[in-house]
């Protein structure tokens, strides 16, 4: 049997989701009603009041409550420095369903620098050419100028256009600001991303709570204590994983017995 999912989303990230649900037995049909926009632009023309989660989450439930869907799907992404290595770009997606039934959400979680995200301010059609090549455009869009400015554009994909606009630009203003559009259907790079968080989503609906039942079972957080394989010692790396249920909250800790190098101990090498 076949149960329908409502997606909110203006960005056709439905190409993303629907193959690893549908072999769940969901259906994604596209909801277009609201416009998520107004939960905030990555350009800040509409600030974002809501944390990712949450944004992520208040689609999915406006979903379910635009279309009377049982369930609902909401998506939100964001950008920034890599979490480690903070010169690198990193990519943060979201993606939430809504049970309305039971009032029950799950949330999927995927992290990756594999991202084309990246700024620059310049001087030059050359300087922006490059730019352009190094953010793999035109297949991934650009946006040129900031939401004051009166040539501001979203959605960039033609070069004639794209030079021709910049001379403009650099007519009124010494330098201009470009960046790369970060919208799913602007961006091949982040729908991928998407995919992959959907991927993540397939699994935790097939693990369902131990005490309540209920889907999305999962890890919340890794464990760490790894033993080093010479000293025997603690290190910083994860021994295992700890599972709550955002529904009932029941938890364990799945621990493995592995060792790991000594490259990665704080005793052996310090």
């Amino acid at each position: 049997m076949t149960s329908k999912i409502a997606f909110l989303t203006c960005h056709q990230k439905q190409v993303a989701v629907s193959d690893p649900l549908k072999s769940l037995g969901f259906e994604v049909e596209v909801c277009d009603a609201f416009n998520t926009d107004e939960l905030g632009t990555f350009t800040n023309e509409i600030p974002r009041h809501l944390s990712q989660q949450q944004a992520a989450l208040k689609k999915a439930q406006l979903a379910c409550e635009l279309t009377q869907a049982n369930f609902g799907l909401g998506s939100e992404g964001s950008f920034g420095p890599h979490p480690q290595v903070h010169l690198l770009p990193w990519n943060y997606e979201v993606l939430a369903l809504w049970d309305a039934q039971h009032q029950h959400a799950v949330y999927a979680v995927h992290g990756t620098p594999e991202t084309n995200y990246s700024s620059q301010r310049v001087t030059s059609v050359e300087e922006a050419l490059s730019f352009a090549r190094l953010a793999q455009f035109p297949s991934h869009a650009l946006i040129m100028g900031s939401p004051a400015d009166t040539y501001f554009q979203k959605g960039i994909q033609d070069e004639s256009a794209f030079v021709k606009q910049l001379e403009t630009a650099l007519q009124s203003d010494a330098s201009v600001w470009l960046e790369t559009d970060m919208r799913a259907h602007m961006n091949p790079t982040r729908m991928n991303a998407i995919a992959q968080t959907a991927l993540k989503l397939q699994q935790l609906l097939k693990s369902s709570c131990l005490q309540c039942h209920l889907p999305g079972y999962g890890p919340t957080r890794l464990i760490p204590g790894a033993l080093c394989n010479v000293c025997n010692c603690a290190t910083r790396l994860p021994k295992g994983e700890h599972w709550e249920c955002a529904s009932c909250h029941f938890q364990e800790d799945k621990v493995v017995d592995t060792t790991v190098s000594a490259a990665n101990c704080d005793y052996c090498n310090p």
